[in-house]
């Protein structure tokens, strides 16, 4: 089972969709929600031609304020309120996106912390060099809980499915499909945590 924000993902982060299983989020079970790739379109943006863009696309997170902003250049695009790491810390720090998955499945934490959630969506992976791509940190929805503008995660940052697929169809690298890795001529919109 793929890991999240544990420090020690054995693998590195794959499609996964499983519209039959129930989620486990403190000892309580969750519905996922259902997701049909068949009936979704991913139109990627055409590099260097998007006449929308103001700037380069920067994403900061303010843990003290719980509040995700997203900027395009100098214009804010979007704001909204976030939970990030209460069971596990959520890293400060200077990061990039390096690949978008429609859905995977999250598991880990232990006791009363353990959770499993098939269909976690919009999720965008992120790393620096002193954060590794298997530490496995991201910016994501949740359907687990509503208790966003507070702490709430492992380590994530969680976002309302609606924000984080607003997000996730606005941040870099363009997305080509249910995965999108980034690389030198699609590149990942930077992150600062603070």
């Amino acid at each position: 089972i793929l890991c999240a924000n544990t420090g020690n993902c054995d693998s590195l982060p794959v499609l996964s969709i499983d519209n039959e299983a129930i989620g486990v989020f403190q000892n309580q079970q969750v519905v996922p929600p259902k997701i049909d790739l068949a009936t979704e379109t991913f139109v990627a943006n055409v590099l260097g031609d998007d006449t929308t863009s103001q700037g380069e696309k920067h994403i900061y997170v303010d843990l003290e304020k719980q509040l995700l902003s997203a900027y395009d250049g100098d214009t804010l695009f979007f704001q909204t309120p976030i939970s990030s790491g209460k069971w596990g810390r959520t890293p400060p720090g200077e990061y990039t996106i390096w690949v978008k998955l429609r859905s995977t499945r999250m598991s880990g934490g232990s006791g009363n912390d353990y959770y499993n959630l098939p269909n976690v969506p919009y999720v965008m992976f992120f790393y620096n060099s002193k954060v590794s791509k298997g530490a496995g940190y991201s910016l994501h929805g949740a359907y687990w809980h509503n208790n966003f503008g507070h702490v709430m995660s492992h380590g994530c940052v969680n976002m309302r499915q609606i924000d984080a697929e607003k997000i996730y169809n606005w941040a870099m690298p363009a997305t080509t499909g249910s995965i999108t890795h980034a690389d030198s001529t699609n590149t990942g919109t930077k992150i600062t945590i603070f």
